[in-house]
């Protein structure tokens, strides 16, 4: 007779390996048949006459693992692109190479040569900012070439004296690019760099630390439209 922990494990396990059935690639595919797999090994080792503690703590990593692995697709599910309401309207830049959704009611400047190719500033708190700037490189071809995003995370971070927030990857529309988190004294930055076709982008976001929550779904969702591509 097995001993009710395992059961309880089973049938939990059952569950969450339902869930993990939904269509998956990639990483995520070969995590899921992992997890679907480990009901059968633990009944095997049942059979194969294991200690009580054993049984358990194999059931219990097998239901982490699931656990694990259902939190980290839920966290993918939430980075989806919203317009915000109308909150956004698309913008694209032909010429420079790039497209995104801005503010849809902040006031725009063309150009400052060195500083940033577009800037769109609040009208009521200039402080809150969104431009993009875009400089030559000359052999790299990914935003890696610029070191790891912990590492490039870290070097933001100290020519800012700020602090690292958070650090994350994704790919814009073929481009690897790294989005970044920073929190300084009195401001909060959301950045994104990315490299196409010979040029290194930046994307940065900035607010006051006090007004972060109320722009920090906006800032995230400007970030997530932005694409290297001006077509």
């Amino acid at each position: 007779r097995l001993p009710r922990e395992v059961y309880e494990m089973l049938a939990t396990l059952s569950v969450l390996t339902t869930a993990l059935a939904l269509p998956s690639r990639g990483i995520l595919g070969a995590q899921a048949s992992a997890a679907r797999c480990s009901i059968p090994i633990i009944l095997s080792v049942v059979e194969g006459g294991v200690s009580r503690r054993q049984i358990v703590s194999q059931g219990a990593a097998a239901v982490a693992g699931a656990v694990s692995l259902l939190s980290t697709r839920a966290a993918n599910a939430e980075e989806t692109f919203s317009g915000m309401g109308g909150a956004l309207q698309p913008y694209i830049d032909t010429q420079k190479g790039y497209k995104l959704y801005r503010p849809t009611a902040w006031n725009q400047f063309d150009q400052d040569p060195g500083v940033y190719d577009v800037k769109f500033q609040d009208v009521i708190n200039a402080f809150e900012t969104v431009q993009v700037s875009s400089s030559p490189v000359a052999t790299a071809t990914s935003v890696s070439a610029l070191g790891d995003l912990s590492s490039v995370g870290e070097k933001f971070a100290k020519s800012r004296d700020a602090k690292l927030v958070s650090s994350s990857e994704r790919d814009a529309d073929g481009s690897l690019m790294y989005t970044i988190e920073l929190q300084g004294e009195m401001y909060h930055e959301f950045l994104a760099l990315t490299i196409n076709r010979g040029k290194l982008f930046r994307l940065s976001t900035v607010t006051s630390n006090k007004r972060w929550g109320k722009r920090q779904e906006l800032y995230k969702n400007i970030v997530l439209s932005f694409v290297p591509k001006g077509f």
